[in-house]
């Protein structure tokens, strides 16, 4: 018996055209995408590098704290060197270290002169049996850094 013969001329729906889809795919990005004119010149912001860091003096970090030091132990040893206006004590927000101290802060002081006070008394100075490292903000070390150096490496 004789097997019918099979068209072997694919469905229209099969071969899609190529050319009415990119056609459709460029008046769609077109509609998205916005241009400048070129009557206007785009705005030009220096590179990030030029602009000059504000100086903050009277924010400090302070690192290579012991794991066991908390916030209330921060306030209490720099308090001592006038009013603390702002805490910032980092924890690990994810991976095996969630939710345990990073072994650094920021320091911040209602004046720059507490703030100075501060960094000349307490950099240094042992803290639970480690040195602590007292910098102003803007000067802080590399998280490369603290990591060997909390880790001993």
């Amino acid at each position: 018996m004789p097997t019918p013969e099979r068209s072997q001329s694919p469905s229209p729906s099969a071969v899609p055209s190529s050319n009415v889809q990119a056609a459709a795919s460029t008046s769609l990005a077109n509609e998205h995408l916005s241009y400048p004119s070129a009557s206007a010149p785009a705005a030009q912001t220096p590179p990030a590098s030029t602009k000059p860091r504000p100086l903050l003096q009277d924010r400090l970090y302070v690192g290579n704290l012991h794991p066991s030091v908390d916030e209330y132990t921060l306030l209490q040893v720099f308090s001592k060197f006038g009013k603390v206006s702002k805490l910032d004590f980092l924890f690990h927000k994810s991976g095996p270290m969630k939710g345990k101290p990073r072994g650094y802060a920021f320091v911040e002081f209602a004046s720059k002169d507490d703030a100075d006070k501060a960094l000349t008394h307490a950099n240094d100075k042992l803290l639970r049996g480690r040195k602590l490292v007292v910098t102003y903000a803007h000067q802080a070390p590399s998280t490369k850094l603290v990591q060997a150096v909390n880790t001993g490496e």
